[in-house]
């Protein structure tokens, strides 16, 4: 189906998939936070109608028939395609996508204000809901951007005590006013210590995928703790096998989410419960925000809006 975008948000993804030094698909088009209106059907597809609107992500499509696409988790078919990356993405007036891989987009929710729940929201969500769950547990995060803003509300909403570390007192600022109990400058403290003093955390979610930040990650964890690793880069990291092995330390990756997840973040989000800082840019200046993005100096998220 052939989808007029009315506005596209910009993901870190976005930086990961430009660092590629190869890309199987070249010209490539970016942009997988995608919202807009259904104009055109190609022949045979269901599941949308002229005139719906729907925001697409970072999956484009996959098999439809392995095991994993039918128990219904087809961000792990290994045939899977990506929204800019294997096909032309969002950062475009328009764009094409297969419905089935798409969110409904609630009426309550602008086109901007919906982009990043496309991704941003599915992935943080995902991660939260794979944490170890109780009200006395606590979740530590990792990098306080648009994901780690958004995995704090989702914390919060199922009863969990957040601990938010970064560099930037300013998004420490909003983390703690999103509703995180510690917050930690890592460029001031040490985070492992701090998380150590109240016996470590139950899980650590880490949205910057630098390896140091893994370590601290890893090591903030108490015993037979989860390490969720969601942040991407090319680079390799090392943790302890010792610490490992005899603290029992669980280690898993944590990639976008299931479509009955998608579907649950978008009626979270229309119900006022979750909110993402979300500013505008034009497809001219977008490169300007990418910079900003790689350089860390945006307060949320950011999005091109289309006229």
């Amino acid at each position: 189906m052939l989808v007029r975008a009315e506005a596209c948000g910009l993901c870190h993804s976005d930086l990961f998939v430009q660092s590629h030094d190869s890309l199987p698909k070249l010209p490539l088009t970016l942009g997988h936070e995608a919202v807009g209106v259904v104009e055109q059907l190609g022949e045979g597809v269901e599941g949308a109608s002229i005139g719906d609107r729907l925001g697409l992500t970072f999956l484009h499509g996959a098999c439809g028939r392995c095991e994993a696409c039918l128990m219904s988790h087809p961000e792990l078919c290994p045939r899977q395609q990506y929204t800019g990356f294997h096909v032309d993405g969002g950062f475009a007036e328009y764009v094409v996508a297969r419905p089935e891989y798409c969110a409904r987009i609630p009426a309550e929710l602008s086109p901007v204000a919906a982009a990043p729940f496309c991704c941003a929201g599915w992935t943080a969500f995902h991660a939260v809901a794979q944490a170890e769950s109780g009200s006395k547990s606590w979740l530590a995060v990792f990098g306080v951007g648009g994901l780690g803003q958004l995995a704090i509300q989702y914390a919060r909403l199922n009863g969990l005590r957040v601990a938010a570390v970064d560099v930037n007192d300013d998004k420490l600022a909003t983390a703690k006013s999103l509703g995180a109990r510690i917050v930690v400058n890592s460029t001031t403290q040490d985070p492992v210590a701090a998380l150590q003093r109240i016996g470590g955390v139950q899980t650590a979610v880490s949205f910057v995928g630098r390896p140091d930040v893994i370590q601290q990650a890893a090591q903030s964890l108490r015993r037979n703790g989860l390490l969720l690793l969601v942040g991407l880069d090319h680079t390799d990291f090392q943790l302890s096998l010792v610490q490992t092995v005899l603290h029992q330390v669980r280690i898993a990756g944590s990639f976008l989410g299931n479509p009955a997840e998608l579907a649950e973040v978008m009626e979270i989000a229309a119900r006022k419960e979750t909110a993402i800082q979300t500013d505008t840019c034009s497809l001219d200046d977008l490169p300007d925000a990418m910079e900003d993005m790689k350089a860390g100096r945006l307060p949320g998220r950011v999005a091109v809006k289309f006229a």
